[in-house]
């Protein structure tokens, strides 16, 4: 049991009760999935409290599901205690600071700028004792304004706990909202994964990316900016950066419209070819749906090992269209056959893996429940079933292929 949850307020109805009767008190209703992330459900959920998910489903007009941007306040405001009706530290007489939380999603629930602010304050005021890890927050419309408020809450000692930041698909973003956010994270040393997917950057997000890749203390292990628009002369902005980094192991820059058309994109990718070959910690680069064409013989060099490529990249993806010869040494899976352990117990599924969100099938058991998960060591999350669950439900059983080893 932690010294955090015997403290007074940290407990999830303590947060409920706090968020409940100020958005009362400002004239909104209570959100539905706040109330159902923070309600006691029996101990079926053991991360209650520590996650809070809000998904703002599809339809825009559904207030049970959309927090908007006042919500979004309500929210960080009962979080921090900060109000003047709100319950204070009965020993300090201080706001009392709800500090269980330790992931935050908030997807399509239209919070906006104003409510990216809010949860900035969050970060940048209760950064020492909010141990707030993991913040997603996509599809909400956020712009350059929310994007400076970000990345001023994460600039340099300002938080040290978050660990992930997920801003995927808030297409109002572009690059203007990159060099915003890019003002703080050039000066953060503890932040390992940032994700941009599908948010309308172009050339011009490049070199900003590059300037938070380029500071000493940079921590950054994975950048994903799939989806966007950078092309060859973003890519070209980004490398000075690049190289100078000493961090980072995972690249993804799929689907951001570098091909094979005009001079710029083989001077980016000549020039990426560079850092690729010297840089010491890359181990994974993804380039899909990124039709470099002939260009990509400039990658060969940097990444094929037999040619003098850098043995540390075991992990290189490339757009199938390139032709065979190209592709066959570029195009890298990981991994590898590795070497055969003894026989033995099987690891359950479940240990592997830690900060497990159930992202599909709350309340709906026609179908098995689909989980967002990190595995253990990893930074980077992934989706998908428990093999546990499926083998226990006998509906699920017979499609499950299981291989067993011998008593």
């Amino acid at each position: 049991k932690s010294a955090v949850s015997d403290e007074p307020g940290q407990k999830p109805e303590d947060l409920l009760s706090t968020y409940t009767a100020f958005v009362k008190k400002i004239g909104l209703p209570p959100n539905g999935e706040v109330t159902a992330a923070l309600a006691d459900d029996g101990g079926e959920n053991p991360y209650r409290g520590k996650q809070i998910i809000v998904d703002g489903g599809d339809d825009p007009s559904d207030t049970t599901k959309q927090l908007g941007p006042g919500g979004c306040r309500a929210l960080a405001t009962a979080i921090m205690g900060s109000h003047p009706t709100m319950p204070k530290h009965p020993e300090t007489g201080q706001p009392m600071l709800y500090k269980t939380l330790q992931e935050l999603r908030i997807w399509g629930a239209n919070i906006g700028d104003d409510g990216a602010s809010s949860i900035a304050e969050v970060l940048r005021l209760g950064g020492a004792e909010i141990q707030l890890q993991y913040l997603e927050l996509t599809n909400n419309g956020i712009t350059a304004i929310g994007a400076f408020a970000l990345g001023r809450s994460l600039s340099c000692m300002m938080n040290l706990s978050l660990i992930t930041l997920n801003l995927d698909y808030n297409m109002s973003l572009g690059s203007e909202g990159v060099a915003a956010l890019s003002q703080g994270l050039r000066t953060n040393s503890t932040l390992k994964k940032l994700s941009l997917r599908y948010c309308n950057l172009d050339s011009e997000a490049g070199a900003p990316l590059g300037e938070v890749l380029n500071f000493t203390r940079c921590g950054l292990n994975i950048l994903d900016i799939q989806g966007n628009h950078i092309g060859g002369t973003g890519l070209m902005e980004l490398c000075p950066g690049l190289q100078n980094n000493k961090s980072l192991t995972k690249l993804i820059i799929a689907d951001n419209d570098i091909s094979d058309s005009s001079s710029e994109d083989e001077e980016g990718l000549k020039k990426f070819a560079g850092v690729l070959l010297v840089h010491p910690t890359l181990t994974s680069v993804d380039l899909l749906y990124n039709r470099i064409g002939y260009f990509a013989r400039h990658l060969i060099p940097a990444v094929d090992v037999p040619s003098g490529g850098n043995k540390n990249i075991v992990e290189f993806r490339v757009d199938a269209s390139l032709d065979d010869d190209m592709y066959a040494k570029l195009n890298k899976m990981g991994g590898g056959k590795g070497k055969k352990g003894k026989k033995g117990k099987k690891k359950c599924d479940a240990t592997l893996k830690e900060d497990v969100v159930q992202v599909r099938g709350r309340g709906d058991t026609s179908r098995p429940a689909v989980y967002e998960f990190r595995y253990k060591g990893s930074y980077e999350r992934e989706r998908g079933l428990m093999a546990q669950e499926l083998l226990c439900d006998d509906r699920w059983r017979n499609a499950v292929s299981v291989e067993m080893d011998e008593e």
